[in-house]
């Protein structure tokens, strides 16, 4: 069973989906890429309604629950939306992602 199989029923994020699961290059900690659903609108921070894409920044990482003794991180590229409703351009809100981001 692999890692992916596991994190699914665990921790599922709606509109999210866990591509891969790997050793970091230092092999302390586990790595989750982690990608929007396809088809799943991002959602405004501001408003959390649905909004459309602007562009993506760079990739961060999320601390996420530590696992068999090993640290555990989601890795994201966040989307930015451009929100008609708040009239802003604003990062997509996250699941679980605070504001201690790596």
């Amino acid at each position: 069973m692999d890692l992916i199989s596991i994190l699914n029923p665990c921790r599922h994020f709606r509109g999210f989906v866990y591509r891969q699961a790997r050793f970091s290059a230092d092999d302390n900690s586990i790595e989750v890429q982690v990608e929007p659903r396809k088809g799943s609108a991002a959602v405004c921070s501001r408003c959390h309604l649905p909004a459309p894409g602007y562009d993506q920044l760079a990739e961060r990482r999320f601390e996420f629950i530590p696992l068999w003794g090993f640290l555990v991180f989601l890795l994201y590229t966040m989307r930015r939306v451009n929100c008609r409703r708040c009239g802003i351009v604003a990062v997509e809100e996250v699941p679980g992602a605070t504001a201690n981001a790596h």
